[in-house]
């Protein structure tokens, strides 16, 4: 049996990986991590433990537990590497999960602290980074590339052999077809269709997409 896990980050997320993880056989959610200033007064989450980041180690030493780290929002993904970067120089051993629902085809390679929820179908030889939450009921086609810290909400449909670099957030059931690159920190919008590469930093919209605007200091905006 693997270590019991910690969760630290999104409450949201959190219960929605404690509820799935009560099917699966091999994990094991003993305690919730928060930073210090969002620890509930109560002291306890779901009826376990909620614990500061800043004294987790003292209860929860990492030679006897593992961790994931979750945050959701488009907004959130710089400070999830952050986050990521503290569990781990904590020294805890960051986990995947796999919802028992959820299909992972042969020679899938992936780093750690990826989560893949309820219904998703991830094509054969593929390969993910580290820190990629994927949701309920997505579709990645055959030998993709997905890269650090990205999330995939629910009902996407990615095809065969696209690449995701990192930082990226695709929106509600956003369609992406085959061979199609989405470039570092790109935000595709819910429902869009994107046909060609997305720019770094671009915000996407539409059927087809089209760039709505750029969020990094220094590029155009609002074109």
């Amino acid at each position: 049996m693997s270590n019991p896990v910690i969760v630290y980050g999104s409450k949201f997320l959190a219960e929605m990986l404690y509820y799935d993880s009560l099917k699966h056989p091999d994990f094991k959610i003993e305690a919730f991590a928060a930073d210090e200033a969002y620890v509930d007064e109560t002291g306890f989450y779901l009826g376990l433990p909620m614990v500061a980041m800043e004294t987790i180690t003292e209860r929860f030493p990492p030679s006897s537990y593992d961790m994931i780290v979750l945050t959701t929002s488009f907004h959130d993904m710089r400070n999830r590497e952050g986050m990521y970067t503290k569990a781990k120089a904590l020294g805890y051993r960051l986990r995947n999960y796999i919802s028992p629902s959820s299909i992972v085809s042969p020679g899938v390679e992936m780093g750690d602290n990826n989560i893949i929820f309820e219904q998703a179908f991830l094509g054969h030889r593929g390969h993910m980074g580290s820190c990629n939450i994927i949701r309920q009921q997505v579709y990645v086609g055959h030998e993709f590339t997905v890269g650090n810290n990205n999330v995939i909400t629910s009902g996407c449909t990615i095809g065969g052999e696209c690449r995701i670099e990192n930082n990226c957030y695709i929106g509600l059931n956003a369609t992406i077809l085959n061979k199609i690159t989405v470039s570092e920190e790109s935000l595709v919008g819910a429902g869009s269709v994107v046909i060609r590469n997305t720019e770094p930093f671009s915000r996407n919209v539409g059927n087809p997409s089209r760039v709505l605007s750029y969020h990094k200091e220094g590029l155009k905006v609002n074109l």
